[in-house]
């Protein structure tokens, strides 16, 4: 049995870490990177970890509107999109290091973690 709105609890907090994750971009893009997985060699890439912590904040800013309305079809929505984001994080920085390393994990666990976060809330559908 899953306690009543874990779910939506459980969303709130990956909105909270996603809001937390597009922060950290915008004021410190050159440590987020390389916690990402692709250190910056050049100025210009700067922009793009800030647009991807843009999409990360805006994201679990939606995450966020969709717990407050106790909206499970939405928060299922969304956990499916940060599933497929995940993959596709994991996928390209794999690529580009050609070896998993241990910052990959990050982008790993946003699989596993949007993957239960799907299972409860579709659980709480009944």
């Amino acid at each position: 049995m899953i306690p009543a709105n874990l779910g939506i609890s459980l969303s709130a907090f990956a909105a909270s870490a996603l809001l937390g994750i597009g922060g950290f971009a915008v004021v410190a893009p050159l440590r987020l990177a390389q916690a990402y997985g692709l250190p910056v060699r050049e100025g210009n890439a700067l922009g793009f970890v800030r647009a991807t912590g843009a999409r990360d904040a805006i994201l679990g800013a939606a995450i966020l509107a969709a717990a407050a309305r106790h909206d499970l079809f939405g928060l299922a929505i969304f956990a499916a999109l940060g599933i497929a984001l995940s993959a596709f994080d994991l996928a390209i920085a794999y690529a580009h290091l050609r070896r998993m390393r241990r910052e990959l994990f990050a982008h790993f666990g946003g699989i596993v973690g949007f993957s239960v976060l799907l299972i409860i809330l579709i659980a709480e559908f009944r």
